[in-house]
């Protein structure tokens, strides 16, 4: 005669819907509030603690990032000659740079010491001979006035130079009339005086040292013997390396403010890192308190469970009950630690931006930062640390000898 194979329960599937697993594990939850209510603080305080101080990282990675680079395109290029009497930076390797492919937009720009000449008083400044397509590559800060030169005569100055000729207010600057004399070397070695009277059409905030910048039309035209740097835009970011190794291969030397984003990010890796270990302190003493209740719990619904066995649950309803009521907290508490994080680093926002304003600065201050990434990364962490909690729980519940329990009652 042969006999049906008979099947471990454990092994059996769940017979109780989850939907009525899951409104048990909130009832057993709410049945000690108290309990529970320090349980979830510890998991909220546990989880805004990672999360503020990872945004805090994120934002400073952004704040920074906007002041090294400002709008400037991460496309671009510097080039300048390392030496510039043996490698020329003339319209020959301007002509060759603007050949290599991936090539975009290739500005140049005359740079020159000049003496600014301003209602019979003098000073220094930096003169850059250049275009409309080097100034918007150049990514400056404009305070007042055009963006761009129009006219032959037109010139955009810095505060810094504003204020050594003692204008103080930028806007008060738009139209004034100024004198700009620079001495140029020419392709022939010789050496000519160029006397530029200039008409201010905007102003911009470049730094302490004097600026202006002018149409290079005179310096062309006098024939001056080459470039003081390059700009060169590549099509876009992943041709950056391959342009600039080509263009290395005249002789030039290039920069690009992808170097520049590279140590920031390598930086601020290793900081997230840090803050992340920080905030984890506080994340495994709420999955102690978490860990704790659990088995609290289960020590306490012994009979209970013993119970539910013998009425017919499985081993796999015991398990699935525990790590539910693990999720509810850890999905509750995470939720929870997420708002109050982001409550605060709002607060904070709003607080520096508006101190910001009081003292002249203008924009909005981010500070800190929680992405959607962040937001996702926190949920599905919180979901695997639950489960995890519960394992050990759980499979000591789906054990009970359901005889043994009842005989405790």
């Amino acid at each position: 005669m042969i006999f049906p194979k008979r099947h471990d329960s454990s092994k059996l599937r769940s017979v109780i819907n989850p939907y009525i697993l899951i409104s048990i594990a909130v009832k057993n939850l709410l049945s000690k509030k108290l309990r529970t209510f320090l349980t979830m603080t510890g998991i909220v305080i546990g989880v805004g603690a990672v999360v503020f101080l990872v945004s805090l990282a994120l934002g400073l990675h952004g704040v920074v990032n906007q002041q090294v680079l400002g709008s400037k395109s991460v496309n671009t290029i510097d080039v300048t000659t390392p030496n510039s009497n043996a490698i020329l930076l003339d319209d020959s390797n301007v002509n060759k740079v603007s050949q290599f492919g991936h090539v975009k937009i290739v500005a140049p720009a005359y740079i020159l010491a000049g003496e600014i000449n301003y209602l019979n008083s003098q000073t220094d400044t930096v003169v850059y001979g250049t275009n409309n397509e080097y100034i918007t590559l150049s990514a400056l800060k404009f305070v007042a006035g055009a963006h761009k030169l129009t006219a032959a005569n037109d010139a955009i100055v810095n505060t810094a130079l504003l204020s050594l000729i003692g204008v103080s207010n930028s806007k008060s600057s738009l139209h004034r009339s100024l004198t700009v004399s620079t001495n140029v070397t020419k392709a022939n070695g010789g050496h000519t005086t160029i006397i530029s009277k200039l008409n201010i059409v905007g102003v911009v905030n470049t730094g302490s040292g004097a600026e202006i910048y002018m149409n290079s039309a005179p310096y062309s035209a006098a024939e001056a013997a080459q470039y003081g740097q390059l700009k060169v835009e590549a099509d876009n970011r992943g041709n950056v390396p391959t342009l600039r190794h080509q263009i290395e291969g005249l002789g030039l030397t290039t920069s690009s403010p992808l170097d520049t984003l590279d140590q920031i990010n390598k930086i601020f890796a290793i900081f997230t890192y840090v803050v992340i270990g920080f905030g984890g302190i506080g994340m495994v003493i709420a999955v102690l308190g978490m860990f704790n209740t659990l088995t609290i719990s289960l020590l306490e619904r012994t009979s209970e469970i013993g119970l539910m066995i013998t009425l017919g649950a499985r081993k796999a309803d015991v398990q699935r009950l525990l790590i539910f009521e693990a999720l509810v907290l850890s999905i509750v508490g995470g939720i929870g630690g997420l708002v109050v994080a982001s409550l605060i680093g709002g607060i904070i926002n709003i607080t520096l931006t508006h101190l910001a304003g009081s003292r002249g600065v203008s924009g909005t201050i981010h500070a800190f930062s929680v992405s959607p990434l962040l937001v996702i990364a926190t949920i599905a962490l919180t979901i695997v640390v639950g489960w995890l909690v519960a394992l050990y729980p759980s499979r000591r519940a789906a054990r009970i000898n359901p005889i043994d329990a009842l005989k405790q009652e």
